[in-house]
């Protein structure tokens, strides 16, 4: 049980929390390598890849994981929480050994709970941040290839669309009356009662974000990420295809399919990321086959990377959630608490009281 008067959760709750995280990370672990050594093709034709090539790949991978944990260190610190920029890019880049698993971007929330006084529900604000600028950036890669490759017109409808969620959602943020409007209409459902916040806390650092000069910035990283990633699909391409790409078709392809990935939310973007990937490749003149072939190699060669850079990361940053937590005087386990008149009966697990902020450093 736990101490009436300090809060402290038992240390066995603790290391069970932990444990419980690091299993996660086997297991996204285990389906990253899967994911590699089941195509016995793939593993054949990576091992005839010119070193440069490869070279190639690794510091374009790289790029964009620090990019995007670039990214997600300015919407902590936007979202007025205190955490310097290189323990915002760490938690991010450590977060990724789960990214095989659906939902694991979630994880990087998690992480960012290591470095001084940080909620999951609060970092979680940043989640929302990158889906917005994601969007924006996405649809103007998308309509600038459209328009530079001569597809047809009714093709801009894709982005524009795309544009006007993000519009949307930033919208129903802001908007306090809009808000409820919206929260009251999803939870006449169950289903999608669940996905309702319920903390103002959440709410109210998601606002932070919501702002133009942030949702600006922030859509420069997305849009250099994007970038990067393209070009990730260029050098793939270009080993596994007689047919080489154009910049700006790789452009195209990459913006399209992962349009298609945040449109249809499958878990981890398998089925929408991948057929959309293949589809888009096929059409701009890469055999059905080779257009596969090259979505699975993509598909394979993100998600070994990212979960083995990952693990890296985080054995050298975080050894300490083995052991302990950086949080000084912090739970780091939830709080068993008895039965109470709010309703919450025996067991419920409750996260600790939010300490006082701090001033963010500089």
């Amino acid at each position: 049980m736990p101490n009436a008067r300090t809060g402290t959760a038992p240390e066995g709750g603790s290391t069970l929390l932990k444990w419980l995280v690091i299993l996660s990370l086997v297991i996204a672990a285990g389906i990253a390598v899967y994911a590699v050594v089941g195509p016995h093709s793939l593993i054949s034709s990576v091992r005839y890849l010119p070193g440069q090539t490869i070279g190639s790949l690794l510091v374009l991978l790289i790029g964009s994981e620090i990019v995007k944990g670039l990214r997600w260190a300015y919407f902590l610190r936007a979202a007025d929480l205190n955490i310097r920029v290189v323990d915002g890019l760490t938690s991010y880049l450590a977060a990724q050994a789960a990214s095989a698993l659906p939902g694991g971007s979630a994880m990087a929330a998690r992480m960012a709970e290591e470095h001084g006084q940080i909620r999951m529900r609060q970092a979680a604000s940043g989640l929302v941040g990158e889906y917005i600028a994601d969007t924006f950036a996405l649809a103007l890669v998308a309509a600038v290839a459209i328009l530079y490759l001569h597809q047809p017109a009714i093709q801009l409808l894709v982005p524009a669309v795309t544009v006007l969620t993000g519009l949307g959602i930033v919208a129903v943020i802001r908007d306090q009356r809009l808000a409820q409007w919206v929260t009251g209409l999803l939870g006449r459902w169950e289903r999608t009662r669940r996905v309702i916040p319920k903390e103002e806390d959440f709410r109210r650092r998601t606002i932070r974000l919501m702002r133009w000069r942030v949702i600006a910035i922030a859509t420069l990283y997305s849009l250099l990420a994007t970038l990067l990633s393209a070009a990730i699909l260029f050098t793939i391409v270009a080993s596994f295809s007689q047919r080489a790409v154009q910049p700006a078709e790789a452009m195209y392809v990459q913006s399209f399919s992962t349009i298609a990935r945040m449109a249809f939310p499958v878990p981890g973007g398998y089925a929408a990321g991948d057929v959309s990937l293949a589809g888009l490749l096929h059409i701009v003149g890469i055999g059905l086959t080779g257009s596969a072939f090259i979505a699975l190699a993509y598909r394979t060669a993100g998600t070994l990377f990212r979960t083995g850079f990952g693990f890296l990361v985080l054995v050298l940053r975080y050894p300490h959630l083995l052991v302990g937590s950086l949080r000084p005087g912090a739970s780091t386990g939830p709080i068993a608490t008895p039965n109470t008149s709010d309703g919450s009966g025996p067991g419920t697990l409750l996260i600790p009281a939010e300490p006082p902020p701090e001033p963010r450093s500089q």
